[in-house]
């Protein structure tokens, strides 16, 4: 079973180190340790290991704003714009009589033609919303405007900014979606599906067991099983203590995610890991230190509540449901049973690491396509009048 493979995997030795990131810069200030980790949504599951760089994906793609300290433009970092439409805040007020801060969701998105439904994307922990951004571009190919393409940086993560950064709870991360949904499209939005990674697996499971998002038609998880994840969950502050602390410039983030297996497609990396860091120790964009955005370990607290009872809400789901996984061996013991049953679509990314919808966008985009056309709602044209009407 996949959890008996994690316990073996870290009871003899940590997790390999990556390869050697070259840095000839000494700052005190700002040191980098070259420890492997995999993001803490990439750690509930089986780590994918490093990879040499020779054998990782390359697709292309402009060259965008970033800074670089010495290394290749291979690594360099690439902007938003060349895979969504629109980049906007989108401001949800707080409610004053529970306390709540306001929060400002920072929304990338692509729109369809009116009417045309539209997938509502959610990142894991500790990563952002370009996470999804080559599997919307190539969205965007096959289907061109018929539908839309809709991804943010979730509460503490990314370019949101709120009062409140700290709580992940899965309660508040659904309402954050929910909130999201209907400040962009109103009480009324159109065909809905939901797709959310790791974390955002359970995020969009959480709200759609709900039924409080109107035209929901479906739901895809990708590589999150409840067994698995929480099972794993002892391992995370490890990990979290082996990554490392800060960066030098934004190319050393995208060269370690590489290097490191945590993601295999430069492409991707390049634009969804620049998100990940910040400014950090008084540091500016001339002599700069980067630190990760999220503070994973303060959200400690949370981790168990966002797993259990996932399985029972994913097939509670009143809609389509479809489970991408990077390996057969993370579908724990009640969601094969279900997937015997015929409860829900599954399918299986074998070249992939954890971050399937950065590892292999193009298949990612054509699945959730075809998922989509199988569940979208059949409009049958109105009754001709009666001859003798």
């Amino acid at each position: 079973m996949a959890s008996d493979m994690l316990r073996n995997m870290y009871k003899g030795r940590p997790p390999p180190l990556p390869p050697h990131l070259d840095d000839n810069d000494d700052d005190d200030d700002c040191t980098e340790t070259n420890d492997t980790f995999d993001s803490l949504s990439s750690s509930f599951l089986n780590p994918s290991p490093a990879v040499h760089p020779s054998k990782l994906k390359q697709t292309g793609g402009r060259s965008g704003g970033g800074l670089y300290n010495g290394a290749s433009n291979r690594y360099a970092a690439l902007e938003w714009n060349g895979f969504f439409q629109e980049k906007r805040s989108v401001t949800v007020p707080g409610n004053e009589a529970e306390g709540e801060a306001d929060i400002t969701f920072n929304v990338y998105e692509t729109k369809g033609k009116a009417g045309a439904p539209v997938f509502v994307m959610h990142h894991g922990a500790g990563l952002a919303a370009l996470s999804f951004a080559l599997t919307a571009r190539e969205i965007k190919k096959l289907v061109g405007d018929g539908a839309g393409l809709l991804s943010f940086d979730a509460r503490g993560h990314g370019k949101t900014t709120s009062g409140d950064e700290h709580n992940l709870s899965l309660d508040r991360l659904a309402k954050d979606l929910e909130n999201v949904i209907f400040a962009v499209y109103g009480q009324h939005p159109p065909d809905i599906i939901l797709v959310g990674h790791s974390m955002g697996g359970a995020v969009v499971s959480e709200a759609a067991s709900r039924g409080t998002i109107p035209n929901l038609i479906g739901v895809a998880v990708l590589d999150i099983v409840e067994g698995v994840a929480i099972e794993t969950l002892a391992y995370l502050n490890g990990w979290l203590e082996r990554r490392p602390v800060n960066f030098r410039s934004l190319d050393k983030v995208v060269q370690w995610s590489v290097k490191s297996g945590t993601v295999r497609n430069v492409e991707s990396a390049r634009v969804s890991c620049p998100p990940l860091v910040k400014l950090i120790n008084g540091s500016t964009l001339e002599n700069p230190c980067y630190g990760w955005r999220t503070d994973l370990a303060a959200s400690e607290q949370y981790w168990k509540g966002w797993f259990t009872g996932l399985t029972e809400k994913f097939l509670s789901c009143r809609a389509g449901k479809l489970l991408v996984l990077a390996g057969t061996d993370r579908l724990d013991k009640d969601m094969t049973i279900a997937q015997m049953q015929g409860k829900f679509q599954m399918l299986v990314f074998p070249n992939s690491g954890h971050c399937v919808q950065e590892d292999d966008p193009e298949r990612m985009a054509r699945e959730l396509v075809a998922f989509w056309k199988r569940n979208e709602r059949l409009i049958l044209p109105p009754k001709p009048h009666s001859l003798h009407a």
